[in-house]
């Protein structure tokens, strides 16, 4: 494809009787819309040169746009947080470019510029998406009060996004407020009854209220909506071998490995209730086998599981 720009910018201008602006703006729509087709045919790398290219003709909020997501799809978030630098310049009181910036600093960590362009949202309008975003920031940040103030001026603009009380209900279980976090999952799964997350959410709250059964039933109903969800499974039997209920355990993870044979942390759990048991044979061989089914990155221990451990990394 490298000919096609050749033969735009290395040959003559063409008709004699076209002005300058204008061959620039024929030169200018061939590269726009060259890239527009290459997009939507999957060639994002030809898509961002030709967007690029385009603009050093005419600084234009549609090719930004498409440049932005070429980048986002090539993974290139720099570039694309540089393309809505140069929109928020054309159309500074445009506050989806501020949110979708906003979303690209998040992805890139950077979460005091994120918080900075909600701000700028909420100097123009009350937008339950700023609020949500600068939240999410905010929790990032580890500042749990202002999260839930953002997020109770979202909640007061959109009662119905299941985000909002998803992640409320994790910052009130993070500073301790149980019953403030019960009820702010049990409005997120009213909104999204097939939400995983929520129901992983909802098991750590009962938990923390030693209600172990009812949080066994929210795992189940993880696996139920996610036969493959391997948290869901690893922490049901957390639960049932901390309640000394050994052979119930074994026979749970029995049932996990029949649903994912290559379920590397199942077999490690497995150990742990067999060696509880009594049964060292049956531990060592599933030590092995987990031990070669998981991957160079996760913790591999030699001897007995440390289940403080293997659950280390629970999600929210």
């Amino acid at each position: 494809m490298g000919s096609f720009f050749k033969a735009l910018f290395g040959g003559h201008a063409g008709n004699g009787e076209k002005t300058e602006e204008k061959e620039k703006e024929r030169k200018f729509d061939i590269l726009k819309y060259d890239g527009v087709k290459a997009l939507k045919m999957g060639k994002t790398g030809y898509a961002v040169r030709c967007f690029k290219e385009a603009l050093n003709f005419r600084e234009e909020a549609e090719t930004l746009e498409y440049l932005a997501t070429a980048c986002i799809q090539q993974g290139e978030y720099a570039e694309a947080i540089e393309a809505y630098n140069r929109l928020t310049a054309l159309f500074p009181e445009d506050t989806d470019t501020f949110l979708k910036r906003a979303q690209l600093y998040l992805q890139e960590e950077q979460f005091e510029a994120a918080i900075g362009d909600c701000q700028s949202v909420l100097q123009h309008t009350p937008d339950y998406r700023a609020f949500l975003l600068m939240a999410n920031a905010r929790y990032k940040l580890g500042n749990m009060e202002e999260v839930i103030s953002d997020l109770t001026q979202a909640a007061g603009l959109k009662d119905d996004a299941m985000d909002i009380f998803l992640l409320r209900s994790t910052a009130y279980y993070n500073i301790g407020q149980y019953d403030k976090a019960l009820d702010d999952i049990d409005r997120a799964i009213d909104l999204a009854p097939e939400e995983e997350a929520a129901y992983m959410q909802r098991a750590k709250i009962r938990e923390a209220f030693q209600d172990y059964e009812a949080a066994l039933q929210d795992y189940a109903t993880v696996t139920e909506l996610n036969p493959f969800h391997e948290q869901a499974y690893l922490e049901s039997g957390r639960i049932l071998l901390a309640n000394q209920r050994i052979d119930e355990t074994i026979r749970y993870f029995d049932e996990a490995l029949e649903i994912n044979p290559d379920f590397g942390k199942a077999y490690l759990a497995r150990a742990e209730a067999k060696k509880l048991k009594g049964d060292d044979e049956g531990a060592q061989k599933d030590l092995e086998t987990g031990h070669a089914l998981c991957s160079e990155t996760e913790e591999k221990v030699k001897g007995p599981v440390n289940f403080d451990d293997l659950y280390a990394n629970r999600p929210l």
